[in-house]
């Protein structure tokens, strides 16, 4: 677990799920138009740190330079970012 944190795409990995998780920007409400839901920069933002995220975690299952304990977090990670999407 150590060399996954200790890692480039560990670190990535972990700062963008902290991000995806916390950061919850203020959103002006829209005027006019009730049917939007979210911004579209907020949906935009959240896209590129689950494709860097994912980027990251594909990175360590695919490179054969990380084991073990490191493959399962980045399983995690996967795993993680795709519970956020489906909720």
């Amino acid at each position: 677990m150590g060399t996954y944190i200790r890692s480039i795409p560990g670190l990535i990995s972990v700062l963008g799920v902290l991000v995806l998780a916390l950061w919850k920007p203020v959103v002006e409400p829209v005027v006019g138009n009730p049917l939007i839901g979210e911004q579209p920069v907020n949906v935009l933002m959240q896209a590129l740190i689950s494709l860097i995220v994912l980027s990251s975690a594909l990175y360590i299952i695919l490179s054969k330079r990380y084991k073990g304990d490191t493959q399962k977090w980045a399983y995690g990670i996967i795993g993680v970012i795709v519970g956020f999407w489906l909720q």
